[in-house]
Parts: C-alpha cells; structure tokens; sequence
C-alpha cells in the first residue's frame, strides 16, 4: 500500500482549523503527522465521542506497515520498529536501533553496574548518544531472585527493562513486580504463548516471541494477535560461525521484507537480534585473546544495525574497559538513522570559543553540522582564543557549497555585516577554509577585509596560527590598500 497524502489524513480531520493542536491550519497538522512530529492524541477534537470512527480511521491510515513498539514509561522509554520502508534512501527510518545490554540476575555488582549503564553518555557531532534498555537474564534460575534484580534495575534505573527467560512460571512472577514500569517479556514461544500472550494482555505489556522457524514464529504472532496481545517483538535467533551468520541476516531481511514489502500481519513487527549470543556459540580463549572475542559480537551487532534490525541485546558493553563497543556502535547507529532527505545543519552565527581579545581570529565556516563542531571541537582542542563565524551554507559541507555556490563571497559578506563581525576586534581579518582559497579576492571586496587562506582541514589551525597567523602584517597590508 503507497504511503498516504496529506490530503489523505485531511480527509478523516474536522476541516475547523480550530488552531488548538498548535497549528494554524488542519492541512498543516495533517502533514506533520505523516512525518510524526505529532500524533493522533494532539488533535482535541479527535478524541471527542462523535469523531471515533474517523479516529479509528486516522489511526489506520497512518499505522506503518511494521508496527511501532514501546519498551518502558517516562522519558526514557524507546519506540522501536515503526518503519515504512525497507531501506533508508526510500523515504527515512523514524525509530534506531534500540541498543539493550544483558546482564545476569545472580550478578555480584548488580547496582553498580544498572548506574553504570544508566548514566552512559557519549557527544558526538551535537548528538548526546545513550543506552537504550537492560536486559536481565535469570540466569540463576531462581524466581526470587529474578524478581528481586528486576525490581533494583526499576529502583536504580529509568532505563526500559526486557526480562529474559524461557522459564515462564520465573518471567511472569518477575514481571508482575514490575509491569508498571512496562518491560518486554522474553520470550513466548509455542509452548508459553498462551500462559504468556494472557499475563500481557491483561497488563498491556509487549512480548518478544522467539523461534528460529520462521512459518512457527508466524503462527505465534498471529495465536497472539487474535488473543489480544497488542505489541510484538519478533526473534527468529541469532547464530555465529561459517555460513549461520548468513542466515540471521536473511531472517532479519525476511521478516522486514514481509513487513513492510508484503504487508503481512503477522511479520508487520519490529524483528530483534542478539548479539550476545556468541558467548554461548563459541570456545572462548582457545585460538582468540578476550578482545578478539568481543570485537566478533560487535561485528554482528554493527551487521544488525547496518540492516535496520529494531533491537540488539549485547553482553560486551558492560564494563567501563568496554566503552569503545558502545561507542563503535552508538557512532554507526547515529549515521545509519539519520534522515537522508534533510541536511543536518546548525544556526548561522558569530560563536565565542575561549576568551577571544582584540586581536585573535576570526574563522569562517559552513553551518553544516559534521563541519561545524569538528572545526569547533578542533579550536576548542588547540586551546585557542578566537571567533567561529557560522555562514548559511544550507546545511551543506564547505567543499560543495563552494562547488555550488551557497558559500560565496556574498553570502559571506552578509553574515559579517548581519553578525557585526568586526565590532568584537580590532582588525578586519577572515580566515577561510583552504579548500574555499578562491573565494578570496572577491570576498576582500565584498566583506571590506584582508582574507587569509587557512588549512583546508581544521585538525591543522593550530599550526597555521603558530607559523602564519600575523595579525598586525595583516592590517599593515590591508591599510595600504585604503591609501
């Protein structure tokens, strides 16, 4: 089924353009949540009594083909799967890949190491990168012990919690502690589904169903649909070793496929992956070293994530020594989501790096953002006094907005005059990137300054200013030019 119009969603609305969700017209609000920037509950006058068979309607129309899945409450709980189209370029994916670390309910460090995992944070390019959820595993086999480390992870952590057992009595008397907080039940399988599918329903909680048989995994998707289960995570098994990693990946890609190409109801879920499974497929220490080891499940994850997998549960991120999976990870993720139809850009504008005086530079660059904090980041790092001026370049990187012309000589003259550049120093000198060098002279012109070539990547400003950076030659130069 093509993706639905706005004029599609403008259909189902009142047309009163009652400016009470925000925007000033219907047209407006039916836009924007295609792209989900708002949701069925912001329209008031949708949840009126009189207006639920178009609410019904609303919500069957904009409902992707591969349902949305909420793990956790507050504002940490993550939404995954929830896609429209099997790869990015085709439209975007909305929700990444939910990035969950396992750990055991017998564990000696078990608070410290739930407020480890809670307070990761990386930055990186203007993004604040985090952990997704915990995945506790009973592996005691101890039901009240399980329940016992469920309820500290819900004490200590805000994080979203998946409770992993194939012991059905242990997996339900461990989540009735702690349904409030909303965790993912692992896992129902033809055996436990109804025992399992009926605790869900009657407390609205998600279930992961597991089975490396994908015509199985589909009838205990579609037993639990028609019990009434309303939100499903689809495990069809992870596998490492010659030719089995092959095979996770085509199961994942079969399931995705038949979300969101087929439509089938019964795959129209987010399809999960683990990782972590590795640890229990191969002989540790034998011809690897540990890191080796670790490097091969952040491999499968990295593979995982690459094809859009929902969710991936890891064991190696547990420890701060391991931080660099994490981070490896974290750094793919935030390339593989991000929206291939926009530019990912940052306001134009005069920023202060240090305590800039009277006489330290004045660097121009693009305010597309993989330019922008880099340059930042590396002034910030040389320990350097001076001013970032940010040009509008539409979000696009230095060496093709100069090739296409959104930074030019204008444009950079207008910002000087917009952001009374010269009004903070004492000289009229620009620095421009190396790889902008022949924007020079008619930038003189234009912005009424002496323009100084720098390096054409920012990793290399600090020995520019050490060999070239001359300010008072600068203005000598430039003052000879007014005579």
């Amino acid at each position: 089924m093509p993706r639905p119009s706005p004029l599609e969603v403008y259909a189902v609305l009142d047309k009163s353009n009652c400016k009470e969700c925000g925007y000033d017209t219907c047209m407006a609000f039916a836009t924007d949540i295609l792209e989900r920037k708002v949701s069925v509950r912001d329209c008031t006058h949708l949840s009126l009594p009189k207006q639920a068979k178009n609410r019904d309607k609303l919500i069957k129309l904009i409902t992707p083909p591969q349902k949305p899945v909420v793990i956790g409450t507050g504002e940490r709980a993550v939404t995954i799967g929830g896609e429209e189209v099997l790869m990015r370029h085709q439209l975007t994916f909305y929700n990444q890949t939910a990035i969950f670390i396992e750990i055991a309910d017998d564990d000696a460090d078990l608070e410290e190491t739930i407020k480890y995992l809670t307070d990761i944070k990386l930055e990186r390019i203007g993004d604040v990168l985090t952990l997704d959820g915990i995945a506790l595993r009973n592996v005691s086999g101890d039901k009240e012990q399980f329940k016992l480390a469920a309820n500290k992870i819900g004490e200590v952590s805000n994080l979203p919690i998946m409770l992993c057992t194939f012991n059905t009595d242990n997996l339900l008397y461990a989540a009735e502690a702690i349904k409030s907080k909303k965790p993912l039940l692992y896992a129902a399988t033809k055996d436990s589904w109804e025992q399992l599918g009926t605790f869900a329903v009657k407390n609205n909680l998600p279930v992961a169903v597991f089975s490396n048989d994908l015509d199985e995994l589909m009838s205990v998707s579609a037993t639990l649909q028609k019990l009434g289960v309303k939100e499903i995570v689809l495990d069809s098994g992870s596998f490492f070793g010659p030719g089995n990693l092959s095979v996770t990946y085509d199961n994942i890609m079969q399931l995705r496929s038949a979300a969101i190409d087929k439509e089938d109801v019964n795959a129209g879920w987010p399809v999960m992956g683990v990782p972590a499974v590795y640890w229990s497929q191969v002989k540790i220490g034998e011809d690897k070293e540990l890191w080796e080891h670790k490097f091969q499940e952040i491999i499968m994850g990295a593979i995982m994530e690459s094809i859009g997998t929902s969710l991936i549960i890891l064991h190696t991120g547990q420890k701060k020594e391991d931080i660099w999976a994490l981070l490896a990870l974290m750094t793919l993720r935030q390339s593989v989501f991000s929206d291939p139809r926009i530019y990912p850009a940052v306001d134009a504008g005069l920023y202060k790096v240090g305590e800039p005086g009277e006489m330290d530079p004045i660097f121009v660059t693009s305010n597309y953002r993989m330019t922008k904090i880099p340059v930042e980041q590396d002034l910030q790092g040389a320990n350097l006094n001076c001013w970032l001026l940010v040009v509008d370049t539409e979000g696009i990187g230095i060496e093709s907005a100069v090739a296409g012309g959104q930074f030019n000589a204008g444009g950079i003259a207008e910002a000087v005059k917009e952001f009374n550049v010269f009004d903070n120093v004492k000289h009229r000198v620009l620095v421009i990137p190396g790889m902008a060098a022949r924007l020079s002279g008619a930038l003189e012109d234009e912005a009424d300054a002496f323009v100084v070539v720098g390096p054409r990547d920012s990793s290399g400003i600090l020995k520019f200013m050490e060999s070239q950076w001359k300010p008072d030659e600068f203005m000598k130069e430039y003052e000879s030019w007014e005579k």
